[in-house]
C-alpha cells in the first residue's frame, strides 16, 4: 500500500519577531472608542470593504439590493429571499413541496458579491444557498458559482451542497470578516456559541486593544498636554515592512493555519503555510483562476522579494487603492522612466488610457469575485497559447467577458495576434521566464520524471522564485527516483523560509543521515513553520545518537508540531492528521479513534477510510480493512487507490475475479498506475491471458528501476515460451536510463553464457558508468568487465 495521505540547516540571519503583549493596552473597545478623536479615519474605515466585511442584514441594507422575483433552484431545492420589516428571510422548498424558512442574520462581502448567513442547528451560521452579484444586481446559486473551471486534463470540479461544512461560517470563514472573535466550539456535541466584538475588521485588529490608549488620550486632553505615549501599536513606527505585510497576509492567503494566536508584529511563516502552483487553482505559469487570495502571488512578486514594496504602499489600512486617480503613480519612484513615458513603453495611444496596472495586474474572477494579479508579471500571450492561462492583452481585446471567469473568448487566433505584437514590441524572448517556469511546473504535474535533471536544475535558475520552488518540491514527493534527495536537502539552506519549510516536509521520506542532520538543524530555525515541518518529518526517527542540544531542539519543535494538529477540533482534517501522527508513532488504537472522529465530522471524504484500512491491515485485521474500503468505494467508486487496495484484499481472501475487476477499475481511472498494472498483469498472465503480458510490460516500463516488475515480466515470458523476447525487453529497459542493476547483470550474464563476451563487457561497462546505480553495483560491474577483459 502507498504512503499515508497527508493533508496538508543552516540558520539564516534575519530579523526576529515575537508576539506583542497587548496586556498593558487593556480591553478591546470597538470602533466606537475611536470615533471621538479620529472621526475622519472612522468615516473612511466604516465605509470601506474592511469596515463592511460583515453587516447585519437590516432593512437599510435591503434597500441597496434588487428584490428577488423568482426562486433559484439549487440541488433540487428552490430558494427565494423575501424582504420584510426586520430585514428578510430565506424560504426554501424541497422537491416534495415542504417549506422551510430561515431568518437572514448577516451579509458579508460587498465589493463584488454579497453572501448571507442563516442560523442553523447547534449555533452554526451557514452561508445561504443564494448570493447577490453587486455589479449587475442579480441573485445566483452560491455553491454553483464556486465550481472551478479547471482547463486541464484532470477531473472536473463539482459544486458542494449548500449545507456543506466548508460553507459553515463558524468553521471556515470567520476570522477575516469580524473582529475579536471567540469561536467557542464544543467538541462534545459539535456545537458553537460563537461571539465577536464587532462585525468587520476594526482598528483594534491591527493596533491592539484601545482601552489604555483612550484613557491616556483623555487624561492628556484634560491636562492640555500632547499625548506622547500612545499605549497602542503604531503600524508604521513599531513594525517593519515584513511585519506590516504579515498583518495583511492571513486574510489574503490560501493555505494552512498552524496556530491560533497570530498578533500584529509577528511574521507570516511563524503561523501559516501557503498553497502554491502544485494546486490546480493555478495555471502552470503561476496565474491563478481568480480567487481573491494574493499572498502566493506576492511571494513571486519581484518588487516585494526585493524588499522595496509593501502592501500599504498601494493600499490604505482600510483596503482602498491609494492611487485610484492616477494608478501609474503606484509604480514610482522605482519605475519613473517608464511611468514618464508610458505611451512608448505600452505601445498604446493616449486615447486608449492604458495604465501600468492594466498590463501588469490584469483583473480576472472566480465565483463573481474579481481580483488583480499581484505577481506584476508582464503580459504573455504565448503562455496562453501553451497553457491556456489568461493574458492582459486578450482580456481587453476581444474577451472582456474573461474578467468574470469566462475564458472561451481567448481564441487561439486572438492570442497569436497578441503574441505577435508583444514580441514585435518587446523582443522574441518576451515572456521567456514565464514559459520556463510553466514548462517545469507542467513536467512535475504530469510526472515526467524522465526529465528529472532538467527539473532539478531549475532550482538554480535565477528566475526560480519561492512560489515555484515550493510547488516543485511538493510535486517531487510523487517522484520515485532517489536522485531527488540531494537537491531537496540543499533547499533546507534556501533564503526563503517558505522554501525551507517545504523542503523539511518533503524530507519525511528521506531517511538518510544527511537528511536527519539537516532536519535537526531546521528544528532551530527562526521560523516556526520551518520548525513544525522539520519536527513532522523527524517523527518516529531514532535520535539516540544525536546531541542533547539537537534532541532538545527537536522536542521543542515537536511540541509546536503537535499544537498545529489540535487547534481546529471542528475540522475533519485536524483529526485525520492526528490519525497519521499516531499511526507513525505506532499507536494504532489512537490512530483509529482519530480517523473515526474525522469520519464523524465529514462522512463523504475517503482519506480517513483509506488510512484506517491501512492501520487495520497492518494489525492483521483484514476484515475491518475491507469494510473501510467498501465504505470508501461507495463514496468514490472510481477512485484508483481505493480500488487498488481493495483488490489486494480480494486477492488475500482468494476472490481473484473481484481482484481483477477492482484492478481494472483502478487502471481505468489511472492508466499509468504501475502497482495496479503489475498486480493485474500477474493475475492475468498466470492464466496465459495476453492482456496480462501487456500490463506487466507497462508496469516494467513505468518504473524501470523496479527489478521486481521487470523480473516478473521476464518470468512469465519464459513460462509461456516467449523467453527469446527477454533480451530485447532488458535492452529497452536499459535504454530508459533508469534500469535496476539486476537488469544489467542478468542481461550480461545471459550473453556471457552464450559466448557473447564482448557484448557482455559492453553491458557491464554501461552499468559501471550509470550514475544512478549504487557504488557497490558499479564496483561489481567494473570487476566483471575487468574479469572478462583479462580472461584467456
Amino acid at each position: 500500500m502507498k504512503k499515508l495521505l497527508f493533508i496538508p540547516v543552516l540558520a539564516l540571519i534575519a530579523s526576529q519577531s515575537s508576539a506583542i503583549d497587548f496586556t498593558d493596552q487593556g480591553e478591546y473597545l470597538g470602533s466606537s472608542g475611536c470615533i471621538v478623536c479620529h472621526e475622519r479615519f472612522y468615516e473612511l474605515w466604516s465605509t470601506s470593504h474592511h469596515g463592511k466585511a460583515m453587516e447585519a442584514f437590516s432593512v437599510s441594507l435591503t434597500k441597496t439590493l434588487e428584490p428577488m422575483t423568482e426562486p433559484i433552484e439549487v440541488g433540487g431545492e428552490s430558494f427565494i429571499v423575501e424582504f420584510d420589516e426586520h430585514g428578510g428571510i430565506l424560504r426554501g422548498t424541497s422537491p416534495c413541496g415542504e417549506e422551510t424558512t430561515w431568518r437572514i442574520r448577516f451579509s458579508f462581502g460587498g465589493r463584488n458579491v454579497r453572501y448571507f448567513l442563516i442560523p442553523m442547528e447547534k449555533g452554526k451560521l451557514q452561508v445561504a444557498p443564494v448570493a447577490y452579484y453587486v455589479h449587475q444586481g442579480k441573485w445566483y446559486d452560491t455553491a454553483g458559482s464556486m465550481v472551478r473551471d479547471f482547463q486541464d486534463s484532470g477531473p472536473a470540479d463539482a459544486a458542494l451542497h449548500w449545507t456543506d461544512r466548508a460553507l459553515t461560517f463558524n468553521t471556515s470563514c470567520h476570522d477575516c470578516h469580524v473582529s475579536q472573535l471567540e469561536k467557542n466550539y464544543n467538541p462534545e456535541d459539535d456545537s458553537y456559541t460563537t461571539t465577536w466584538n464587532e462585525p468587520g475588521i476594526n482598528c483594534e485588529v491591527c493596533h491592539g486593544p484601545a482601552e489604555a490608549h483612550v484613557k491616556a488620550a483623555e487624561a492628556a486632553a484634560l491636562k492640555g498636554e500632547e499625548l506622547t505615549d500612545l499605549k497602542l501599536l503604531r503600524f508604521h513606527e513599531d513594525l517593519d515592512l515584513a511585519q506590516r505585510d504579515a498583518t495583511c497576509g492571513p486574510c489574503h492567503a490560501k493555505g494552512q493555519v498552524l496556530t491560533s494566536d497570530f498578533t500584529p508584529g509577528e511574521l507570516f511563516f511563524d503561523h501559516y503555510d501557503l498553497t502554491s502552483y502544485e494546486d490546480r487553482d493555478f495555471w502552470p505559469d503561476g496565474r491563478d483562476l481568480g480567487e481573491n487570495y494574493t499572498q502566493t502571488a506576492w511571494e513571486a512578486n519581484q518588487c516585494a522579494i526585493s524588499g522595496q514594496l509593501e502592501c500599504i504602499h498601494c493600499h490604505t489600512s482600510s483596503g482602498r487603492f491609494r492611487f485610484k486617480d492616477n494608478p501609474n503613480n503606484a509604480c514610482l519612484p522605482c519605475h519613473e522612466e517608464r511611468v514618464d513615458d508610458i505611451l512608448a513603453h505600452s505601445h498604446h495611444s493616449a486615447e486608449a488610457g492604458v495604465t501600468c496596472v492594466d498590463c501588469h495586474m490584469p483583473t480576472t474572477a472566480q465565483a463573481f469575485m474579481s481580483r488583480s494579479d499581484h505577481t506584476f508579471r508582464p503580459p504573455s500571450p504565448e503562455a496562453t497559447l501553451e497553457f491556456g492561462s489568461p493574458n492582459a492583452c486578450n482580456l481587453c481585446h476581444n474577451n472582456q467577458e474573461a474578467i468574470m471567469g469566462n475564458y472561451a473568448g481567448h481564441d487561439k487566433e486572438d492570442a497569436e495576434w497578441a503574441d505577435k505584437y508583444v514580441k514585435k514590441w518587446h523582443g522574441e524572448n518576451s515572456g521567456k521566464t514565464i514559459l520556463e517556469q510553466g514548462r517545469i511546473i507542467e513536467l512535475c504535474r504530469e510526472g515526467e520524471w524522465n526529465r528529472l535533471p532538467e527539473i532539478l536544475a531549475y532550482f538554480d535558475n535565477p528566475n526560480c522564485d519561492p512560489a515555484a520552488s515550493v510547488a516543485i518540491l511538493r510535486m517531487l514527493n510523487n517522484c520515485p527516483l532517489p536522485e531527488i534527495w540531494p537537491t531537496i536537502r540543499e533547499q533546507l539552506n534556501d533564503e526563503s523560509e517558505w522554501v525551507r519549510a517545504t523542503a523539511a516536509a518533503s524530507l519525511q521520506y528521506d531517511t538518510s543521515v544527511e537528511a536527519t542532520k539537516g532536519l535537526l538543524a531546521a528544528c532551530s530555525d527562526q521560523y516556526r513553520t520551518v520548525r513544525i515541518r522539520a519536527a513532522g518529518a523527524l517523527l518516529a526517527r531514532n535520535l539516540a545518537g544525536y546531541s542533547a542540544e539537537e534532541r532538545a531542539a527537536y522536542d521543542t519543535a515537536h511540541d509546536e508540531y503537535w499544537n498545529s494538529l489540535i487547534i481546529w477540533p471542528d475540522r475533519w482534517s485536524t483529526h485525520y492528521n492526528q490519525g497519521i501522527y499516531y499511526d507513525r508513532i505506532g499507536e494504532s488504537d489512537k490512530s483509529l479513534a482519530a480517523y473515526e472522529k474525522s469520519m464523524e465530522l465529514r462522512d463523504d471524504v475517503i482519506q480517513p477510510l483509506i488510512n484506517a484500512s491501512m492501520v487495520h491491515a497492518r494489525s492483521g485485521n483484514s476484515t475491518n480493512a475491507y469494510e473501510m474500503l467498501e465504505k470508501a468505494l461507495k463514496i468514490e467508486p472510481d477512485n484508483a487507490m481505493v480500488n487498488f487496495n481493495i483488490a489486494l484484499l480480494d486477492a488475500e481472501f482468494g476472490n481473484l475475479d473481484d481482484a481483477k475487476k477492482h484492478l481494472k477499475a483502478a487502471l481505468k481511472t489511472e492508466p499509468d498506475m504501475p502497482q495496479a498494472a503489475y498486480n493485474l498483469g500477474v493475475l492475468l498472465a498466470r492464466d496465459q491471458d495476453k492482456e496480462g503480458f501487456q500490463w506487466l510490460e507497462k508496469a516494467a516500463f513505468l518504473v524501470p528501476e523496479n527489478w521486481n516488475y521487470t523480473s516478473s515480466y521476464l518470468y512469465f515470458l519464459q513460462q509461456n515460451g516467449r523467453g527469446s523476447e527477454s533480451e530485447s525487453v532488458m535492452l529497452r529497459i536499459i535504454d530508459t536510463g533508469h534500469a535496476a542493476a539486476e537488469v544489467y547483470f542478468n542481461l550480461a550474464g545471459s550473453m556471457e553464457r552464450e559466448g557473447r563476451t564482448s557484448e557482455a563487457m559492453e553491458i557491464y561497462k554501461k552499468a559501471k558508468l550509470d550514475p544512478r546505480l549504487p557504488m557497490e553495483a558499479k564496483r561489481y560491474a567494473s570487476n566483471q568487465e575487468q574479469r572478462l577483459r583479462t580472461a584467456p
